[in-house]
């Protein structure tokens, strides 16, 4: 009985101080300790529970008047203040901490006449002042930043938005003048790259990075720089510290695998390419690169199939058509290669080797007057390559059953370039000497 009777206390006991909770000072600490720890919104909803559970609770008022503070909230740091100093009339901290407040009011008020007086120097001075004396106002880190900006000194106006943003991440004028400097930097490196000036380009990037580290587009373009000037392996590595910034930047990815690509990885060029077409299942140019590789590798199987893809998810995707082509006529499968050849040029007029390539395939299926238009579309885009007057050449000549000055004529053009020359010659001799070439 007597056990049964202490169990019952015990209980009553546990649920009455479970309905007390915690005291008013023991929520204030648990508030000063998350302050502490930078969890601003935390501390001043504990401060707000602990003024609600006794509302003449002068600490509390004190704590949330600091934190409003911090917040850059001057009116409810004053009537926080008041309100403490009128719960506790002879505490002294709450008068000295009120005559501080007005003293920020002065300096600051004082401050913004110089700056709208274009009074810099004294500006500056003035919020200096300020966060000497109360390290813990952002207002005055900030603003000491939009002095700087004003003077058109980026560098140090981003260490005072920077400064802001430590006394108070939720600052949202330092974060928004910080991005607005770094946004303006990247402009000016993507307006230099623009104009051809690569070294301009590069220092603004640099730039960029130094005012935000995590600005995954600088480093994007850093490496687009770095693969422009040859260097490769210095591409791959900011294109991997943008992917470790932002691994769903998909043009991140695909632009890794061509630097890998490049530097004959085929491997670590195709995990680039899937890793973009996971993020971008849509992603045309990723499955075109893959096709690629599958391409020069002779795996031809699996380069129709992911060439496919591409042109499934962009139906008008004419580098898709255009490199199915090339594995159709290097399987000498004449007629598909045609086929994919005709989309690619509809998407692409200006493709001087698709209309080449499908000059060769209509000259392989016997069309010659599909192939002669075709190489003359190619010549026509294209003076200078060998290939299409070739093309021309033989179509023109159509095995004996065209026209056989005007391949001639086409022949020697293509004659002129180095690479095609002795081609050239050869189907020349073929039409002038045709019986060396009869069976």
């Amino acid at each position: 009985m007597f056990n049964k009777s202490r169990n019952i206390f015990i209980t009553l006991t546990i649920f009455v101080i479970s309905l007390i909770g915690q005291t008013p000072d023991q929520v204030l600490a648990d508030g000063k300790n998350e302050l502490n720890n930078g969890q601003f919104v935390r501390a001043e909803s504990l401060f707000t529970q602990a003024l609600d559970m006794d509302p003449t609770f002068a600490p509390a008022m004190l704590e949330l008047a600091r934190i409003n503070l911090r917040l850059g909230k001057m009116k409810e740091t004053r009537d926080f203040l008041k309100g403490a100093i009128d719960a506790d009339p002879e505490n002294q901290e709450f008068r000295d901490e009120f005559d501080r407040i007005n003293e920020i009011n002065t300096l600051m008020n004082d401050a913004g006449r110089y700056m709208g007086d274009a009074d810099y120097n004294n500006a500056f001075e003035s919020y200096r002042i300020v966060l000497e004396k109360f390290p813990a106002f952002a207002e005055a880190a900030y603003s000491m930043g939009l002095v700087k900006n004003r003077e058109k000194i980026p560098n140090e106006a981003v260490q005072y938005f920077k400064k802001a943003l430590e006394i108070n991440p939720y600052h949202e004028k330092a974060r928004t003048a910080l991005d607005n400097v770094t946004k303006k930097s990247f402009n000016d490196g993507n307006r230099a790259y623009k104009r051809g000036d690569l070294d301009g380009a590069l220092e603004a990037y640099y730039k960029v990075l130094e005012f935000d580290e995590k600005f995954y587009q600088a480093h994007y373009q850093i490496g687009v720089i770095e693969a422009k000037m040859g260097n490769r392996n210095g591409a791959i590595v900011h294109y991997q510290q943008a992917l470790e910034i932002n691994p769903n930047f998909y043009k991140g990815w695909y632009a890794m695998g061509l630097s890998k690509k490049s530097n004959s990885d085929n491997q670590g060029a195709l995990t680039a390419f899937k890793e973009a077409i996971n993020v971008h299942p849509a992603y045309e140019k990723a499955f075109g690169a893959i096709g690629e590789i599958y391409l020069s590798e002779k795996n031809y199987d699996q380069a129709i199939e992911v060439l496919n893809n591409a042109v499934k998810v962009n139906s008008k995707y004419s580098k898709g058509y255009s490199t199915l082509g090339v594995v159709y006529s290097e399987m000498e499968d004449w007629a598909n290669a045609a086929n994919n050849l005709v989309l690619a040029t509809t998407y692409n007029e200006k493709d001087a080797m698709a209309w080449y390539r499908l000059a060769a395939a209509y000259n392989k299926l016997n069309e010659c007057d599909r192939a002669e238009k075709a190489a003359r579309k190619s010549t026509d885009r294209k003076p200078s390559f060998g290939g299409g007057w070739i093309e021309l050449g033989v179509a023109t000549w159509c095995g004996g059953k065209g026209n056989k000055i005007a391949s001639v004529n086409a022949l020697e053009k293509a004659r002129k370039d180095r690479t095609w020359r002795k081609i050239a010659e050869y189907e020349m001799d073929r039409i002038m000497n045709p019986q060396k070439y009869q069976n």
